[in-house]
């Protein structure tokens, strides 16, 4: 278990060793709730490159974001 300070903007920081174990990065997303019985929740958040491709497995997804950055800047021609 770990002890955090709230800072006057109401942030804190995460242990090193609870972002090594569960693997965040600085510039990682995590996402922050309340349960039901009031306890703040902090989880690591999935990213796109964890998410391509599980629809369609198989899918290419190398260069997507490049690919669709070009799609829309024709489209808005």
């Amino acid at each position: 278990m770990s002890f955090v300070k709230v800072t006057r903007k109401r942030q804190i920081t995460l242990p090193k060793n609870i972002c090594d174990r569960l693997g965040i990065s600085p510039g990682d997303y995590v996402k922050v709730y309340v349960d039901e019985n009031d306890r703040i929740i902090v989880e690591k958040a999935v990213g796109i490159d964890q998410l391509a491709g599980s629809l369609y497995p198989g899918y290419k997804v190398k260069g997507l974001a490049e690919e669709l950055d070009l799609e829309r800047k024709v489209s808005e021609r």
